[in-house]
């Protein structure tokens, strides 16, 4: 019986450590692009720039519809730019996971494939303005 404890008890930390490895990677990725590509509007730590460049840290917007962040990325708004160009699709969920889920925010990650339908479609649109916007 002893012998069963000592798997379980295994098994479990090689679990704990492949998941917090994996989070670990995931967060540098994201890092490193709201380094490169947001930082200097949104601050570091998300805080933004009062009534200039909105928080990011405890944003309501971020943490809410998954779907209206990404088309955000993609298109841009009031000031904020569009992505679509710049970053590839798996920059782009990399990102939109990182705010989602860092300084305190909790939210639903987003996939590859609802990132990568959001861009067919943005891509799709004939509004004059090309890709993005």
């Amino acid at each position: 019986m002893k012998n069963y404890f000592k798997i379980f008890i295994a098994l479990m930390g090689s679990l704990i450590f492949l998941s917090t490895a994996s989070a670990q990677d995931f967060s540098e990725d994201g890092a490193q692009i709201f380094t490169d590509y947001c930082e200097a509007c949104h601050q570091p730590g998300g805080v933004g720039f009062e009534d200039v460049y909105p928080a990011l840290k405890g944003n309501t917007f971020v943490q809410g519809d998954k779907e209206e962040v990404i088309y955000l990325l993609l298109e841009g708004r009031a000031g904020m730019p569009t992505f679509i160009g710049d970053l590839e699709p798996e920059q782009i969920t990399t990102i939109i996971n990182y705010i989602r889920n860092s300084w305190g925010n909790k939210a639903e990650e987003v996939t590859q494939d609802e990132v990568d339908n959001a861009i067919e479609m943005v891509s799709e649109e004939d509004d004059g303005f090309g890709p993005g916007n």
